[in-house]
């Protein structure tokens, strides 16, 4: 087998199949074996069958589906033979063409033909057999993850693709650090709850790969979620990520100021049962992988927490310092956690949570500050004193007052959520700040 890679899925099936053969060569976008497709096939074999040695591993179904009986794939495990047919992906001259179907591109299959039990769905164009091998290899070598959801079996998929097949199987021994096989996901990445969407997924295999090599390459890092419900296939997500520079910058930053970004993500999840809730992790995932502020949706889901959330001073302040991100400063950063902090230790000793709720909820300028005078009238009654720091009112104007309020707001939850929880682990008694 000789073949010119042209695409992403060619290359995932073509860094499967470097796994199952020892004489294998990759050059540029060159991808070489003598060891003919039938030998490559049953040295897989056992890693494409489920459980039950039936076709086929729960990750691979999607792409297999059709081919219900082993039998069925014999057609794509025959050699190739010179012709005068050009394959409309490797660009080689054969005798034999197949239509091009979701086993050589699965993203060239329209979503109606795939979700289909028995369609062999088609894009435009036809392919070798080579080429058919290649797609149905290239499962084996995607990273996954996935979970139940009812009766559908969801799995979300990583894989690099860089300039070259040979830059991008390079990528792919970068990444071999996450490989742990299992049965429910072949990754590991460093967290105290596995990733279950597409976001958090990318996100934290990078940060993890990041800790241990202290580099990110550059790639295209490709995700894709599927969800299976056993006769019925249906993409939900197909996505890439390439600004590595600017994450690798970020992740660097977070690290500089004495964060922890691996807390700061499981503080992200609400534990529970059967499983935990992810998805404010994926929200704030997809936002730092589009390099978008996230202050203001913080400011919101903060009060969904029962605990504080770990290292978000040292995140926002990095955040706020990506490349593309209309950032706010450090020291606006600085003065609203002062102030929000002096807001929160009051509410916590006065167990007036509510009192956050009414300054999250200030439309306006004029609103915010009515309401922080109207807490300082508040407190000045009782034994706790808000005194709000001038500084911090001096930065507001008609503006740019929406993200200091929602710093205000953040830290002010996170202070009182820390001494809530510090509390709760010493039998209820308050714990001086």
């Amino acid at each position: 087998m000789r073949v010119h890679i042209r695409s992403f899925w060619q290359m995932a099936g073509a860094v499967a199949i470097k796994r199952y053969t020892a004489d294998c060569t990759i050059t540029g976008n060159l991808f070489e074996t003598q060891t003919p497709k039938k030998i490559i096939f049953e040295n897989a074999l056992k890693d494409m069958l489920n459980k039950n040695g039936k076709p086929w591993a729960p990750n691979l179904r999607p792409f297999l589906k059709q081919y219900t009986v082993l039998d069925k794939v014999s057609k794509i495990l025959e050699e190739n033979k010179i012709g005068s047919k050009v394959c409309s992906l490797c660009g080689s001259r054969v005798s034999t063409l197949e239509k091009l179907s979701m086993l050589g591109d699965p993203l060239s299959v329209k979503a109606e033909n795939f979700q289909s039990f028995f369609s062999f769905g088609s894009g435009s164009g036809e392919v070798c057999l080579d080429c058919q091998f290649l797609g149905m290899m290239a499962g084996l070598a995607l990273f996954y993850t996935s979970y139940k959801d009812g009766q559908d079996y969801v799995i979300t998929y990583l894989f690099p693709e860089s300039d070259t097949l040979e830059s991008t199987y390079n990528t792919f021994l970068w990444m071999k650090d996450l490989y742990e096989p299992g049965s429910w996901r072949n990754l590991k990445v460093k967290s105290r709850f596995y990733p279950q969407e597409p976001y958090e997924t990318l996100l934290l295999s990078l940060h993890t790969l990041f800790e241990k090599t202290r580099f990110i390459p550059r790639s295209s890092f490709k995700v894709m979620q599927v969800s299976n419900t056993g006769r019925n296939n249906s993409f939900l997500n197909f996505d890439s990520f390439e600004r590595v520079e600017e994450l690798t910058t970020f992740f660097e930053n977070v690290e500089t100021l004495g964060g922890d970004f691996s807390k700061f993500m499981d503080s992200l999840v609400i534990p529970g049962s059967p499983s935990a809730d992810v998805s404010r992790r994926e929200e704030i995932s997809r936002m730092i992988l589009s390099f978008k502020p996230l202050e203001e949706r913080l400011q919101m889901i903060i009060f969904d927490f029962d605990y504080p959330v770990r290292s978000i001073y040292e995140v926002i302040v990095a955040s706020n310092t990506m490349k593309g991100v209309n950032g706010l400063d450090q020291m606006t950063i600085d003065l609203s956690k002062k102030a929000g902090e002096v807001i929160g230790n009051a509410v916590f000793e006065a167990q007036s949570f509510g009192d956050l709720y009414s300054l999250r909820n200030s439309r306006s300028l004029e609103d915010l500050l009515l309401t922080l005078a109207d807490l300082e009238f508040k407190y000045a009654k009782e034994d706790w004193k808000i005194r709000i720091p001038e500084e911090f009112i001096r930065i507001l104007n008609e503006e740019t007052w929406k993200k200091p309020k929602a710093l205000l707001v953040i830290f002010a939850v996170n202070k009182y959520l820390s001494r809530h929880y510090a509390s709760s682990q010493n039998g209820g008694e308050k714990i001086a700040d």
